[in-house]
């Protein structure tokens, strides 16, 4: 089709109303006639560049936490993909949007553990993190973990 130099499209005739209309702004732009490959061209080129800064991630606090934490719920002893970030002191209580405040968590500690009771953490993220798990009203903790630094390969 294109070596015939012929371009063939079959669509509505609202949708071939305003092919014409961006052709002809693209030829506009050009200042010349150009072929309708090129002014597809053109117009994908302009789509893109005034679209493009949708496409691009941004790095977010919960995004850092969660690589720092290497995706992985910090809870000891899960396993499970961290979905959320938890402020180590809630919002509320004044605790900071600091990435040594907050530890990525799996959907299921962080909701029904931590925010129902049942598991609490103090401390500073990553490795200074203290978990009370099995919280009980007038009651120690079933367990107490202190999450020791990494070893340091000297």
């Amino acid at each position: 089709m294109w070596a015939r130099g012929r371009f063939v499209l079959f669509a509505p005739r609202r949708v071939l109303a305003l092919l014409a209309l961006a052709f002809r702004a693209a030829r506009k732009a050009a200042g010349r006639w150009i072929p309708p490959g090129e002014c597809l061209w053109m117009i994908a080129a302009h789509f893109v560049e005034v679209w493009k800064h949708l496409g691009e991630e941004r790095n977010t606090l919960r995004k850092q936490v969660l690589a720092r934490d290497r995706h992985f719920c910090q809870v000891p002893g899960c396993s499970r993909e961290a979905t959320q970030t938890h402020h180590v002191e809630y919002r509320s209580a004044g605790g900071a949007d600091e990435a040594w405040k907050l530890a990525g968590l799996c959907t299921a500690h962080h909701l029904h553990g931590v925010h129902l009771g049942y598991i609490r953490v103090t401390g500073t993220a990553p490795h200074g993190l203290r978990w009370q798990l099995g919280v009980r009203l007038g009651a120690a903790p079933l367990v107490e973990i202190v999450a020791a630094p990494p070893a340091t390969g000297a």
